[in-house]
């Protein structure tokens, strides 16, 4: 309960005074969250995505980069 009423804070505190004078983080950040749709590439004509490891960024969103670790690719469609 007391990181809900945290991150609540957060968020308007960010909207009153703008993220860059908040200056405050979600207390999730920079945790691991769950694997997150990142590249992708054509292969025999077909379509792959990659999911790599997320992690919460400042905001408390789930998010994550070419850099992070690959968790699985799925066939998502033909190129």
């Amino acid at each position: 309960m007391t990181r809900v009423l945290t991150r609540v804070g957060d968020v308007v505190l960010g909207k009153v005074l703008g993220r860059e004078e908040a200056g405050a983080c979600v207390p999730e950040h920079g945790q691991k969250c769950a694997c997150v749709a990142s590249d992708g590439y054509c292969s025999g004509g077909d379509y792959f995505r990659r999911y790599r490891q997320g992690y919460y960024n400042c905001n408390g969103a789930c998010v994550t980069s070419t850099t992070r670790t690959l968790c699985y690719v799925k066939k998502v469609g033909a190129c």
